[in-house]
């Protein structure tokens, strides 16, 4: 996106102080949100395998298969070290970040889509409604002006494509 286009987005949010409040809230909450309900689920199956079930390759997936992915995707990121969009001359992202490079992946859309996926054998519901947090990580990322929409979208395709790999084979 060039700093032109972008600052459509800018001035959008910028005349509008409770739209820009409300996407520097879902910049941190939305992450957050994912976070919790991941160790909501390791306690779900924990509380699971201590009860007698045997569900100890599904509670193994479900710590392996996002922390692979993370892994993955972050050493993906630093081996690219893809400039973000606020590096570019008159690029002046809504919410200021600091990190130069690594932007490709990004690993807040990649954590929220796996996250999403981990769910999936546990609870097609749940992982529905965290695959649309996911999504919307990504958009408030972009929105915010510190990904490219190809970000976004490779960490959408590796979390939800590898986690739904990993977790259900």
């Amino acid at each position: 996106m060039s700093p032109r286009r972008y600052r459509k987005i800018y001035v959008w949010f910028s005349a509008r102080p409770a739209a820009l409040a409300a996407l520097a809230a879902c910049t941190r909450l939305l992450p957050l949100i994912q976070a919790g309900a991941y160790l909501v689920l390791l306690a779900l199956l924990g509380l699971r395998l201590a009860a007698g079930e045997d569900c100890m390759p599904l509670l193994a997936r479900a710590v392996l298969v996002p922390g692979a992915v993370f892994v993955g995707g972050s050493a993906l990121r630093a081996a690219l070290n893809r400039p973000r969009p606020y590096e570019q001359p008159g690029f002046v992202p809504l919410l200021p970040k600091e990190t130069a490079g690594k932007s490709f992946p990004s690993r807040h859309t990649l954590s929220g889509a796996v996250i999403a996926m981990a769910w999936l054998p546990v609870s097609g519901a749940a992982a529905a409604v965290l695959s649309a947090a996911a999504l919307a990580i990504g958009a408030t990322r972009v929105l915010a002006g510190v990904h490219w929409v190809r970000d976004v979208a490779a960490g959408a395709a590796l979390g939800f494509g590898l986690g739904a790999l990993g977790m259900l084979l």
